[in-house]
């Protein structure tokens, strides 16, 4: 249904309401509206607090307001990325110097005569081909750079599209009717539901409940900010404007400046740290306050406020600069760059001084060449010192990491992690150390209600249970509760019953995609549970829609008048609790439901069968306890559902039961009123003593499938799986059982498994003593959850963490990988984590650790293979260009930028995209103390450089005599041919190298020859096709490197090459395979006896420019210090 925007009654438009939050202002409000009624507003929006908008009304008021879409990150077109890419300075002298040599060459074909060689052939004027060559081999570079960077801009792309896309918010539409909608879908007017954990998805004015907010992400503000309803703000204004003793125009308080009045202003972006609440959105998309901040980040279409804080998360894949293996690789690039230049500088200075001879002595072999030749003799020396810098430089170090963690962050999002934080995929290749929640990662998240006890009676068949006995039950469970019915809930066909506890052992494993069809509840699996029950048992469905009913409860309850205060669960209360005016005698009743033991700790109370009130005496609580415990050892969380009837009070909040210190006027604080009530051995009087138990429910939630073996997997490969959870110590005891982190010996040790308030209160010395064997943390909140992260990190541990709450926030912050669950968890976790458990599952944490171990290992073998080229590159063009009598290099510049682009780009593509091999969870975690280039690493690139200067030298020096019989001097065809077959001798030397740096670490720790004499270690074909890149990328360069050497001729200076030339060319390029053999065989700490330490000492120091003043680019291993800061700080930091 179309409707204009008079039909609807739409007022104030968009820029009008876009003006509220920045800055907050009630003066602006009412400079709007110019009323302190509230229904003001809903009348100009024309929606309703309590029914929300008509769904017909969306397509107008996305016409007149706009929609909630976010301005979307512009990526880079690949003509950008290819200008980009051009821009580096050696590309640029590069090709200054081809398009200088190009137009030399074309004057001497058109200007100068012809010239004739001792033999009377004429001397053909080819310069103009090199010029042509060179540049078109910077063009195939530039192209595939920027291809690269291409589709890391794609995969980025649709890793952000993902995240925006699975983003959702509760929404009341259509007569009170609720629904959970994906925020771009949000139009203004909207009535929206507020709890903890949520992130703003507009600007809104809260219209009921209250909440804390953090806005520090928006405002910089670094403070809570209390919020409060819309009435108070208007009602407060109003009576202090009233009161004011200025005029009008000179009245200046408001919510900037006054922290007085009450805020009721939210701002997109910011969170909702506690509380519950309704909003209505005022602002969408660009007209929001973050939409605006967006829109100038991207555009540039608004200078946003120089004291905010901009946050950038909700458009592309947040990347914290570089991660530190790119840190340490382009430290490591400096290092080698910086000799390149040197070299590079080096030769030039030595061939132009030999140039300059060779044209001012009388004697000089230039002396008597025309100008055109002359300059392009120089032009040669140019372009081969540049092209030592282009070889030098290691421009495929980053960007093999980034090819590598692309790769790894596509494979890792089919296997379930959503990688927000690039740097978190290489971390958890180094993870020592994994503290995992319970619910939902080690189990299902899938909760049923197996075993109640009600009435002094427990029960397996549900059915059992007298209904007449269930009216508290039934009040505290539909009301007392956030979770509402699901429109999209299929009905499972293989069970009559979808609460059945076998059915809950199904292997299907939810996902966000499926989340929306897989339960009949929206809301926390444990409310779900709970209303499932009830719906079953209670016969909830005769209340009708759950919403409706907790907005008008007298409808369906007879007894209450209404709700006066909603307490939220929190973790660290472990509870939630709602209290309700009665009707006939106007007192209070609160209804509390939470863990068990700590409820049934007030209760002084208990249901009889025939539902009358029994007080607790000593052998019922015994009874009670030892059926909490049953429950617990059979892996059932029990939740205890109790009531209290208030009679003390006539309004509330009562004085006696408020917060002073908060300046809450309409609530009680949840902390105070729990404290107030007693147990049973404090008093006899019932109005003074605690709660009524009305049952105790044993929730069921089965591990998941394979966690167990996944379990086995992180311990085998020295990582270390700790259970936090907020379930009491037996239940979490045998659920660690059952999923083999604890054994049944650590049973008996009471340092494997305690309780958080007994770990809370231990030293820092006693914690770090018991640590090592502690493998549970039961009843743990978030609090000790971070105590424990920042105590292992202090310990040198390199530790990931599973978080699904609010509260979760600093300790994933605080970890080095911190994982949300993209199903359970609250927008808050998911922003502070670094990776998004898309199926809440701990074996996608099992494959993190793959991936990550994959990248760091990946990116070392391509290290191993460039620093082979760079270094034999290199030295063999500068000692050849010094050493010849013309000044060129047996390797031409093209010849060279072949060679780059083999050693760079393509081999990136090749070793950098490997898959995770099947014993890659066997080798044991280095740590934080892992060098970036091992000395089995070292061993390898010498023995190989030393090997290819070998050889090179040989056929440069003595192949005359091996091919053309020991000639004293080779004619110009001859001499070509030669340095032909070097160059093809150095790429196919290159090829088997690649080859041989398949392999890489497999050997580190193994001391015995025979040991080490392994297929693992020595067979460097193994698993060979698990990499189809790497076979395409060898195929490509072995058919290109043969069609240079048939087709190259002039561009690439090759001359045919004879059969025996060939052979000899493969065959040695062959030799790195047995020489590779041999140096995997030799044990580290032979090398190491042969060679002084203090001759290694000499080597790292002239190695990373330890000589050079200020020069501080040594790659860091360990950042120790940093880590003992951060843990002390651990009680402290946000």
């Amino acid at each position: 249904m179309n409707n204009d925007d008079d039909d609807l009654g739409l007022v104030p438009d968009k820029v009008q309401l876009s003006t509220l939050h920045d800055p907050k202002s009630i003066a602006q409000y009412l400079q709007i509206f110019h009323s302190y009624d509230p229904n003001v507003l809903y009348q100009n929006l024309q929606t309703d607090p309590i029914n929300g908008i008509d769904s017909s009304q969306l397509h107008t008021r996305k016409l007149k307001y706009g929609d909630n879409k976010l301005p979307e990150h512009v990526s880079k077109t690949f003509m950008q990325l290819i200008l980009e890419a051009l821009n580096d300075k050696t590309m640029i002298l590069l090709s200054i110097a081809a398009i200088v040599s190009f137009l030399l060459g074309l004057y001497e074909v058109f200007c100068q005569p012809t010239q004739y060689d001792p033999e009377g052939h004429i001397i053909k004027n080819v310069d103009w081909i090199e010029g042509i060559a060179i540049m078109l081999a910077v063009v195939v570079v530039v192209v595939v750079s920027a291809a690269n960077d291409y589709q890391k801009e794609k995969q980025f792309s649709k890793l952000s599209q993902k995240k925006e896309n699975d983003k959702t918010f509760t929404v009341i539409r259509d007569t009170a009717t609720v629904s959970l909608i994906p925020n771009s879908q949000l139009v203004v007017g909207d009535i929206i539901k507020l709890q903890t954990g949520d992130i703003l998805p507009a600007d809104c004015i809260l219209v009921s409940g209250c909440c804390d907010v953090d806005e520090s992400s928006v405002t910089g503000e670094s403070d809570t900010i209390k919020k409060r309803p819309l009435t108070e703000s208007l009602s407060y204004y109003k009576d202090i404007k009233n009161n004011a003793s200025s005029s009008a125009s000179d009245f200046v308080v408001d919510i900037p400046n006054d922290k007085n009045v009450p805020d009721c202003m939210l701002i997109s972006g910011s969170k909702v740290i506690a509380g519950l609440g309704k909003a209505v959105v005022t602002a969408v998309g660009i007209s929001s306050v973050h939409g605006r901040t967006m829109n100038a980040l991207i555009h540039g279409d608004r200078v946003p406020d120089e004291d905010a804080e901009l946050n950038t998360d909700d458009f592309a894949l947040e990347n914290s600069g570089m991660t530190p293996m790119q840190e340490r690789l382009s430290n490591l690039a400096d290092i080698i760059s910086v000799y390149g230049c040197l070299a590079a500088t080096l030769l030039f200075v030595i061939l132009f001084a030999k140039y300059l001879y060779n044209i001012l002595s009388p004697n000089g072999r230039f002396k008597d060449l025309p100008p055109a030749e002359r300059g392009n003799k120089f032009l040669n020396i140019f372009i081969t010192s540049v092209t030592i810098i282009v070889v030098a430089v290691p421009e495929g170090l980053p960007l093999a990491v980034t090819l590598a963690l692309a790769f790894a962050t596509t494979k890792m999002t089919k296997d379930g992690n959503l990688v927000r934080i690039l740097k978190a995929c290489e971390t958890m290749g180094s993870a020592t150390a994994i503290c995992s929640d319970k619910t939902g990662t080690l189990t299902r998240n899938s909760m049923t209600v197996t075993k109640v006890l009600i009435g002094g009676k427990t029960s397996d068949n549900l059915n059992e249970i007298q209904k007449e006995l269930g009216k508290d039950i039934l009040i505290n469970i539909a009301l007392n509760s956030t979770a509402f019915e699901n429109k999209n809930y299929k009905k499972p066909p293989s069970s009559s019953n979808p609460f059945d506890s076998e059915g809950s052992n199904s292997n299907e494993v939810d996902t966000i995609e499926t989340y929306n069809s897989r339960e009949p509840y929206i809301g926390s699996k444990t409310e779900i549970a709970l209303l499932s029950f009830a719906n079953l048992n209670l016969d909830l469905k005769r209340l009708g829609e759950l919403q409706k009913v907790r907005n008008e409860p007298n409808s369906k309850f007879p007894t209450i008048e209404k709700i006066v205060q909603i307490i939220p669960f929190e973790s660290s209360r472990k509870w939630s609790g709602l209290v309700v005016k009665l009707k006939d005698t106007g007192t209070y009743r609160l209804y509390v439901k939470g863990a068990a033991e700590i409820i049934f700790k007030k209760c002084s109370y208990r249901r009889g069968t025939d539902g009358s009130l029994q007080e607790l005496d000593e052998n019922v609580i015994n009874n009670i306890q030892n059926h909490i415990k049953d429950f617990a050892e059979n892996a059932l969380r029990a939740i205890s559902l109790a009531h209290k009837d208030l009679l003390d009070y006539k309004t509330w909040p009562p004085a006696e039961l408020m917060d002073k210190d908060k300046k809450d006027n309409d609530c009680a604080s949840p902390d105070i009123l729990f404290n107030s009530l007693l147990s049973s051995s404090d008093s006899t009087k019932f109005d003074e003593t605690g709660l009524v138990i009305d049952g105790i429910f044993g929730i069921q939630d089965p591990l998941r499938p394979g966690v167990d073996e996944s379990v086995k997997q992180c311990q085998e490969s020295g990582v270390t799986v700790r259970m936090v959870t907020g379930d009491n110590l037996l239940t979490a005891k045998a659920i660690a059982r059952n999923c083999h982190i604890l054994t049944l010996e650590d049973n008996y040790d009471p340092h494997c498994a305690m309780e958080g308030p007994e770990f809370r209160k231990l030293t820092k010395e006693e914690r770090v003593e018991i640590l090592p064997k502690l493998r549970v943390l039961a009843r743990s909140s978030p609090e000790d959850k971070r105590l424990l992260v920042g105590t292992l990190k202090s310990m040198g541990d390199i530790v990931a963490v599973t978080g699904d709450g609010t509260n979760d926030a600093p300790a994933l912050k605080l970890a080095d990988v911190g994982f949300s669950m993209g199903i359970s968890g609250t927008e808050v976790a998911r922003e502070a984590s670094d990776i998004i458990l898309m199926t809440d599952d701990f074996s996608s944490i099992v494959n993190a650790i793959k991936w990550g171990r994959c990248v760091s290992t990946s990116i070392k073998k391509f290290i191993q293979f460039q620093l082979t080229v760079n270094i034999t590159a290199v030295f063999l063009t500068f000692v050849s260009a010094i050493l010849s009598e013309d000044e060129s290099s047996v390797l031409t510049a093209v010849q060279l930028l072949w060679v780059n682009l083999i050693m760079d780009t393509l081999a990136a593509l090749a070793l950098a995209t490997d898959k995770p091999d099947k014993d890659i969870l066997k080798k044991k975690p280095k740590g934080r103390s892992e060098p970036l280039i091992s000395f089995s690493t070292w061993k390898m690139i010498l023995a190989q450089a030393a090997l290819q200067l070998t050889i090179t030298f040989i056929l440069k020096f003595y192949g005359a005599n091996i091919f053309f019989g020991g000639k004293d001097e080779l004619s110009g065809k001859e001499q070509q041919q030669l340095n032909a077959m070097i160059f093809n001798t150095f790429v196919w030397l290159q090829f088997f190298t690649m080859i041989v740096s398949r392999k890489l670490d497999e050997a580190d720790g193994i001391t015995g020859w025979k040991e080490r004499c392994t297929q693992n270690n020595l067979n460097f074909f193994q698993d060979l096709f698990r990499n189809y890149y790497f076979i395409a990328i060898m195929t490509l360069i072995g058919v290109l490197q043969i069609l240079i050497m048939f087709y190259g001729g002039i561009a690439f200076s090759i001359e045919r090459q004879t059969r025996e030339m060939w052979i000899v060319a493969i065959l040695c390029g062959m030799l790195s395979l047995p020489v590779g053999v041999i140096v995997r065989i030799i044990p580290d700490d032979v090398v190491r006896a042969l060679i002084p330490a203090s001759l290694f000492a000499k080597f790292k120091y002239i190695l990373y420019l330890e000589f050079l003043p200020n020069w501080d680019n040594k790659p860091k291993e360990e950042d120790e210090e940093s880590l003992l800061e951060q843990a002390s700080n651990v009680s402290t930091r946000e």
